[in-house]
């Protein structure tokens, strides 16, 4: 018989950035959820695997009102942009289930890859992606 996991202290999510992977921070008392810096981890299912966790269980164990995910990433390599869908997909589930959703992408003003990146996903999206431009 498996026995049912409690959460005792749901804490926020904290992976700090290296060269292959962003800073990540999921916050429980603002539903919002950070990435910054490069994205092209060696193993894309593990590194997302936190993050996957911290999401499932803040959005069926809290009833969040809204979830904000700020993107500040440099570079995406293709596998990790698949991952990151499946975390969107989600997404987009929970904003048809009437939570407010809401992507913001900030891209710097030289960086034409990641602007393109941005309005790629808010087309592919039904949830707002907001592109904000830096420098």
């Amino acid at each position: 018989m498996v026995s049912e996991e409690r959460i005792v202290d749901f804490v926020d999510l904290y992976i700090p950035a290296t060269t292959e992977t962003p800073e990540i921070k999921c916050e429980k008392q603002t539903g919002k959820l950070t990435m910054v810096g490069n994205l092209i981890p060696s193993d894309p299912q593990s590194f997302f695997a936190p993050v996957n966790r911290w999401l499932q269980t803040y959005t069926t164990s809290y009833s969040p009102q809204s979830i904000t995910v700020e993107l500040y990433l440099t570079f995406i390599n293709g596998c990790s942009e698949r991952h990151l869908g499946k975390i969107f997909k989600n997404l987009e589930e929970l904003h048809q289930k009437g939570i407010k959703v809401k992507i913001i992408c900030h891209y710097e003003s030289e960086d034409p890859d990641m602007k393109e990146w941005g309005k790629d996903l808010s087309m592919a999206l039904l949830v707002p992606v907001e592109l904000i431009e830096i420098n």
